[in-house]
């Protein structure tokens, strides 16, 4: 065996630690993940994100309060798992990933991290509209889905206009002219409320936060020939700001009782001016909802608090649930194509 030189020894014993030093550098790392993951609180999440049946919608709200509680108040870093998570419907999505983001604002240096689900497709969801990125989820995933490519998301702060076109300028070509245009007017009218009207007290959540910044998140989907709409703001809601912009109207709808929250949407919706008086300010979403109700396929539902206001086909209809979601969420129906910009002015 031929002699090494003293140079070759040399670079032999700097491979070597360089070797060592890499395998310490992995044990600590894998040892601080492992003592990281049992400082964690698990929490798991629903099999349906929805707030559209009563019972789906309790099992989403009871995890978004735990979430709440555990990571805000108790500062305690939680594991999200999604391990039975079969079923990410755009109402109930849009409002996690409204309350995730507002959370990951208020948790200081806690940590949120996840198991992913089992389902490729709701896995898909939550890459492609932004939910994993939440949660330090960093594994590649590709969206293949049909039903979840032509998801959009976007959120601000602002009456910002050019943020429809993040959302909904994709379907350039797909809606008429005349529908493209209420759909904004209904978008920067729920905005300019979201900025005047839903942030004008503390969120009745637990958390008792103050001075928020006045926030909004917006969802679209196209499937089956449709485009969904979806747009949340974590506000007091509807039935909140009734008592202190719109008193009259709020001492009128009092003998409605255990269905208070969907009677003040119907009837918020019904008035059409605002908090200025102005009787041209004030009409954008009730216009858009008039509309949209009256287009074949086209529908409207306005989540407030407990309550629930729908519009299809000119039909109204009103209900009440149990949970509370603390905000007001809005989602607009519309079918894609086969419509003129007659059929859309009505």
């Amino acid at each position: 065996m031929k002699k090494l030189t003293k140079k070759a020894r040399e670079r032999q014993i700097r491979l070597a630690q360089q070797q060592l030093c890499r395998i310490r550098k992995k044990k600590l790392v894998r040892n601080k993940s492992i003592k990281f993951r049992v400082n964690l609180t698990t929490i798991k999440a629903p099999d349906t994100f929805t707030i559209s049946t009563e019972d789906k919608r309790h099992s989403l709200l009871n995890f978004l309060e735990k979430l709440r509680k555990t990571v805000v108040l108790r500062k305690h870093s939680v594991c999200i798992d999604f391990t039975a998570t079969q079923k990410m419907i755009a109402d109930g999505t849009l409002l996690f990933y409204a309350e995730l983001n507002r959370i990951n604002r208020l948790k200081g240096s806690v940590k949120i991290r996840c198991i992913p689900p089992r389902s490729h497709k709701v896995a898909q969801v939550l890459k492609q509209v932004g939910i994993f990125d939440l949660v330090g989820y960093r594994k590649r995933i590709e969206t293949t889905h049909a039903d979840v490519i032509h998801w959009r998301s976007a959120k601000g702060h602002e009456v910002a206009g050019e943020k429809f076109d993040e959302v909904l300028g994709h379907y350039d070509g797909q809606i008429t002219d005349a529908l493209s245009r209420n759909l904004y007017l209904g978008f920067t009218e729920a905005m300019t409320n979201c900025h005047h009207h839903a942030y004008i007290g503390v969120r009745p959540d637990g958390l008792n936060v103050s001075n928020e910044p006045r926030e909004w998140w917006m969802f679209s989907q196209e499937k089956d020939g449709k485009l969904m709409v979806v747009f949340c703001d974590l506000g007091i809601g509807i039935p909140g700001t009734l008592p202190i912009k719109k008193p009259t109207l709020w001492q009128r709808i009092q003998i409605f009782g255990s269905q208070l929250d969907a009677h003040a949407i119907q009837e918020a919706i019904g008035e059409s001016r605002t908090r200025t008086g102005l009787h041209h300010r004030g009409k954008g979403l009730k216009q858009l909802v008039d509309v949209i109700a009256h287009l074949d396929g086209g529908q409207v539902n306005i989540f407030s608090n407990k309550g629930r206001f729908t519009l299809k086909s000119g039909s109204e209809r009103i209900s009440q649930f149990k949970d509370d979601i603390y905000g007001t969420l809005i989602m607009w129906q519309v079918p894609i194509g086969g419509l003129s910009d007659e059929t859309v002015r009505g």
